[in-house]
């Protein structure tokens, strides 16, 4: 059964308005706390698959290309025309707004989180074993041909 222009149009306006609702709460939990962002609230993210297979239901296909071909039936139709736009547009908007997620994402894994970095550390550092609790030096551990695995944990007492 072929979509009608009307279900195109409501199809199409359905899916614009909740993934510009999805869009503008991603921008403003994303503005709030990007840290909180990425692991507790990307899942904002899931509702697009959700509008989107509902699209696709709605007009009968299971591709992208199937849904453009619905809708380039009926674009000569002014409501589904500046859908269509208003639909590429969003999608434009979720680009950047992943895009510059990105970024920031990015450029604080580059920043140091607080405290000054150690150019580096001498052997004469003195650390605890945690296999053995005794007093030891970090050059107690280089060059003795093995990989070592250093996990240093600051105590704040």
């Amino acid at each position: 059964m072929a979509a009608s222009e009307e279900t195109v149009s409501g199809s199409l306006g359905l899916l614009l308005g909740l993934s510009g609702a999805l869009l503008r709460a991603a921008k403003r939990e994303a503005q709030e706390s990007l840290e909180g962002f990425v692991p507790h609230k990307i899942t904002t993210l899931l509702g697009l698959i959700s509008a989107g297979a509902q699209f696709y239901k709605s007009l009968g296909v299971k591709k992208k290309s199937e849904a453009e071909a619905v809708w380039q039936k009926y674009y000569h139709h002014e409501p589904v025309k500046e859908q269509v736009e208003e639909l590429l547009e969003l999608q434009t908007e979720w680009d950047s707004f992943l895009e510059d997620v990105d970024r920031r994402l990015q450029a604080a894994a580059q920043q140091p989180s607080g405290g000054s970095n150690a150019g580096h550390l001498s052997p004469e550092t003195q650390v605890s074993d945690g296999r053995t609790g005794k007093r030891a030096t970090l050059g107690d551990y280089l060059d003795q041909g093995q990989k070592l695995l250093l996990v240093l944990i600051r105590h704040f007492g």
